[in-house]
């Protein structure tokens, strides 16, 4: 892969850094194979939406900017995206988040306090593992996370009492605030941060050694946050802004009664 086209490409076209690093990952994995060959390979009827889509939008850009391609040239000879459409994804009930909160108690940080405020505050992995010292700021004399996010937009994430609460236990472990362009969360090497795969490794074990967090994902914590707000009431478009959506559609997804909610609903047509 010619890497100058490639990275001066995804540059030219505005994509948030997040963006650009999935679709270089999924560019690395084409390698030397026909692109058109290896999406075809990768996607069928049983592969969910949201998966062929940034696959095919990879693949697009690949073509582009490595075929010297147009849009229209590419769109043209890409296949269909098919695929499982979207499905409701379970969030963490009350009890699970229990089990969960306990399962995670003996891990180290700071992968322990990542886990702790994923469901505390819906961010994406990939963005609070990149948070600074800078992105913790102060608004209107609320302490939350400012920083920007999917499609560089930039999002206030208040912190509430118990997020702040667990934020504080990891500075007092760790001896220090971070500040300025330092990483909150630092990774193994010199001035880096902690990997989301590195969270995701421990969701998989988790999931591995509860059944009750089988197929735990910190997407899952992220769903989990929004049924929460759900459940306390929060509107929709409050919701949209703290989860980061540009539109009320995607938000939608995220909002669909748990179980206990629906048996609760049931509960009370009987009184």
């Amino acid at each position: 892969m010619k890497k100058k086209a490639w990275s001066n490409h995804l540059h030219d076209r505005r994509l948030s850094l997040q963006t650009q690093e999935q679709y270089t990952r999924i560019a690395k994995r084409i390698g030397r194979k026909d692109p058109i060959k290896w999406l075809r390979e990768q996607i069928d009827l049983d592969t969910p939406q949201g998966t062929v889509l940034p696959f095919r939008a990879a693949v697009k850009h690949f073509l582009m900017s490595q075929k010297g391609m147009s849009n229209d040239e590419a769109e043209e000879i890409l296949p269909k995206a098919k695929g499982k459409p979207y499905k409701l994804r379970d969030s963490l009930s009350s009890r699970e988040l229990e089990v969960y909160r306990d399962a995670i108690s003996d891990l180290p940080n700071p992968s322990y306090t990542i886990l702790l405020l994923l469901p505390l505050t819906g961010m994406r992995i990939g963005e609070i593992c990149k948070l600074k010292g800078e992105n913790l700021v102060e608004k209107q004399d609320i302490l939350g996370f400012l920083f920007r996010g999917k499609r560089n937009k930039e999002r206030f994430i208040p912190l509430s009492t118990e997020a702040e609460k667990v934020l504080d236990s990891y500075f007092e472990e760790i001896g220090e605030k971070k500040e300025g362009e330092t990483y909150l969360f630092k990774g193994k090497s010199v001035g880096s941060y902690i990997k989301p795969d590195s969270i995701r490794k421990w969701t998989r074990i988790l999931s591995e050694r509860h059944k009750e967090l089988e197929g735990l994902s910190p997407h899952q914590l992220r769903h989990t946050f929004a049924t929460q707000a759900l459940k306390k009431g929060m509107d929709l478009k409050t919701l949209q802004t703290l989860l980061g959506h540009s539109s009320i559609e995607t938000t939608s997804r995220y909002l669909h009664p748990d179980a206990e909610m629906l048996f609760e609903a049931l509960q009370k047509l009987e009184k």
